[in-house]
């Protein structure tokens, strides 16, 4: 037959140098993956702080839109829709600067 496999022969060989390498490829492949997270990191980092400086543009633009607000009751409903957001909004800022 000429499929035959000779496995002792498989088993003469030595393993020892596939093995030797395989620390230093997954080595390698760590600080690959370590350098990927860092740099996701910094730039989900950065991207939370330009939403947060675009949400403060945006309730403070609503601030403006208050004062020429006519309308006793409908100013005061405004105010407290933004001093929620604006409370929300300081939030985001303590929870980016721990990141």
């Amino acid at each position: 037959m000429l499929n035959v496999i000779d496995f002792r022969d498989k088993l003469s060989r030595p393993r020892e140098p596939a093995r030797q390498s395989e620390p230093a490829s997954a080595n390698t492949g760590i600080a690959e993956l370590a350098s990927r997270i860092v740099g996701l990191h910094s730039q989900a980092r950065g991207e939370i702080e330009s939403a947060v400086l675009m949400l403060d543009l945006a309730a403070r633009h609503a601030r403006e839109i208050e004062k020429r607000m006519c309308g006793q009751s409908a100013r005061k409903d405004f105010d407290e829709h933004v001093a929620t957001i604006e409370r929300l909004l300081q939030i985001a800022r303590d929870m980016a600067l721990k990141l």
